[in-house]
């Protein structure tokens, strides 16, 4: 098994491929999913979606889009616009 593979790796996901070529390491993948949603001030976020990728129901290769569809369909989550604030819905 590759090293990159070995490292960080939840289940047997660990990576996840932005397109054929291109893909992020879990960590990073984690990192930039906590930036997009807003979550840095949710307690222990991190752990919560380690836990939550090891029910994944995928097989490798993973393409960014689904799981991000994945996660916030498990979890809740949505992603927040950069360029508008969050809106509570009514």
């Amino acid at each position: 098994m590759r090293d990159d593979f070995a490292i960080n790796q939840v289940g047997e996901l660990a990576c996840v491929y932005l397109s054929m070529t291109e893909h992020l390491q879990l960590d990073c993948f984690i990192g930039n999913y906590i930036k997009t949603r807003n979550l840095r001030a949710v307690a222990d976020i991190s752990s919560t979606l380690r836990t939550t990728l090891q029910s994944y129901p995928g097989k490798p290769p993973v393409m960014i889009n689904e799981l991000n569809a994945w996660i916030d369909n498990t979890l809740g989550y949505r992603a927040a616009h950069p360029d508008f604030p969050q809106l509570e819905d009514a």
